[in-house]
């Protein structure tokens, strides 16, 4: 099933990954929010086709393109007992504070909270974990 939703007319293009951060106080005047306001909070998706339809937008001080979306996972770190492809399980959060660590994007991915249930795609090498931790690197799918 086609997902519809709306972005400004500057991110409509396909390939376009955004994370939806919900309803905004401009949004309320707003007749066609219902068909802008329909994805998952946190969540991350990309632009698949953008539509020949466009509607003002008090958001964006611009006008809002009608697109088609769908969801989409950033690649990130699993503990090395939990890389088994194809396995559905709920993300674990890495506890870890070092934003300097070559590895922290992929130990924080934004769009996967503690508790997001993800398929594992495909499993990537061995990364090497400054507080010991034995983590490869992943791809991953909505597991919904």
């Amino acid at each position: 099933m086609v997902q519809i939703t709306l972005v400004g007319e500057r991110q409509a293009r396909p390939g376009h990954e955004f994370i939806y951060r919900g309803p905004q106080p401009e949004c309320g005047p707003c007749k066609v929010r219902r068909a802008c306001l329909n994805q998952d909070l946190g969540r991350r998706y990309r632009i698949t086709r953008v539509r020949d339809v466009a509607h003002p937008c008090l958001l964006n001080e611009e006008r809002a393109r009608v697109v088609e979306v769908e969801p989409v996972a950033p690649d990130c770190s699993l503990s090395a007992r939990a890389d088994v492809e194809g396995a559905v399980l709920a993300y674990e959060k890495i506890v870890c504070a070092n934003a300097a660590c070559p590895n922290y994007r992929l130990c924080h991915p934004i769009g996967i909270g503690p508790g997001t249930r993800i398929r594992v795609v495909e499993v990537g090498p061995e990364l090497d974990c400054p507080l010991g931790y034995s983590l490869v690197s992943a791809k991953v799918d909505y597991g919904d």
